[in-house]
């Protein structure tokens, strides 16, 4: 286990910025997850961290030790990738101790650490037989034993999950949490799903055209967050968002409406608040009006999309069992409490 240190690290393809100049550091035995949309630049900076792209400029350092031109294998770390990459022919026992053999490890110490990893991830019974005889999920688990075997000195995890099903992802979030509470070891996870993102970091670098937007805690980003993107990436359903305008009254709601605001400052002009913050009550008692237009009933949950002003929506998360029906006219209760303000560079200003 070690620190990973990043920089001004930068990385370009041609005239085109891929990361630009990023700083970060990551502790020894954390469990970072960077997350972004697509071309955010994630994938291509965890590659980075593992040598599998060369930094334009910058330097990388594990453990202290400046590793930004050494190669992948020199670097102690051990990758597991969004596709499984096992090979067919061999048993789970020989896929699991291939780079141990190719390394020349000692046959009993190869027997030891694959059938400790093997118990770690509770396949036990599969160690004789090929991947096709697998699941999605033990393939997987393949995989990560695999890395694990290497005693490295953090893991890389590129997507892992994305191949699988829902049930199964939830599943393996399971399995890679325990997995980094038994080992204590650092892990960086890269993803798109900001579920994955909340449910498994410790801490969680929000990442936008190759720029960090914020690093922190799951909740505190998802109470805090910095800017309007981050507002918005992160929760499901996303952040509920309108244009304000600051009066004598409150915040004037451009959709209609309004939020009384003692004070509200000069420069909001946006106002944030996420769909379990709002609420339903009668027409003419909230702060805005509108028509019930679709309803999600999700079973411990019912989401309620709310049209306002012709053509924007609100989305409101409700108990399950709520009774209501398309096309109900309500009003709108959001929380002044648990509301977040946005200035015009997108900054959230509260």
């Amino acid at each position: 286990m070690a620190v990973i240190e990043l920089n001004n690290v930068k990385k370009s393809f041609g005239a085109l910025d891929i990361i630009r100049g990023l700083d970060l550091r990551i502790e020894d035995g954390e469990f970072v997850v960077f997350v972004g949309p697509s071309g955010s630049g994630k994938s291509t900076l965890l590659r980075l961290v593992a040598g599998l792209e060369e930094v334009t400029s910058g330097q990388i350092l594990i453990g202290g030790e400046d590793v930004t031109d050494l190669g992948p294998a020199d670097r102690a770390l051990s990758m597991v990738f969004q596709s499984y990459a096992l090979y067919p022919h061999k048993t789970v026992r020989a896929n699991m101790a291939f780079g141990l053999e190719v390394a020349r490890t000692p046959r009993a110490e190869i027997k030891r650490r694959v059938e400790a990893a093997a118990a770690s991830l509770r396949l036990e019974s599969y160690l004789d037989r090929k991947p096709k005889e697998l699941s999605g999920g033990q393939r997987q688990r393949v995989a990560i034993g695999r890395a694990i075997v290497r005693d490295p000195v953090a893991f890389l995890f590129d997507e892992p999950l994305s191949n699988l099903d829902a049930a199964l992802r939830a599943e393996m979030r399971i399995e890679i949490a325990r997995l980094h509470q038994r080992l204590g070891a650092t892990m960086i996870y890269v993803t798109h799903d900001q579920v994955e993102a909340m449910t498994l970091a410790d801490k969680i670098v929000v990442l936008k055209d190759g720029e960090i937007q914020q690093i922190g805690s799951p909740i505190d980003l998802y109470e805090k967050p910095f800017n309007l993107f981050v507002a918005q990436f992160l929760g499901s359903p996303k952040m509920n968002v309108y244009d304000v305008e600051p009066t004598a009254a409150g915040l004037k709601i451009a959709s209609g409406g309004l939020l009384q605001f003692p004070k509200a400052p000069a420069e909001v002009v946006r106002l944030g608040a996420r769909p379990e913050h709002i609420g339903i009550v009668a027409p003419g008692e909230g702060n805005l009006d509108g028509k019930i237009d679709v309803i999600e009933r999700l079973g411990s949950d019912t989401y309620a999309y709310v049209m306002h002003d012709g053509n924007q929506l609100t989305t409101v998360r409700l108990p399950g069992n709520v009774q209501m029906r398309v096309g109900q006219p309500v009003g709108l209760a959001i929380d002044r409490e648990q509301l977040h303000l946005f200035d015009r560079e997108a900054r959230c200003i509260q």
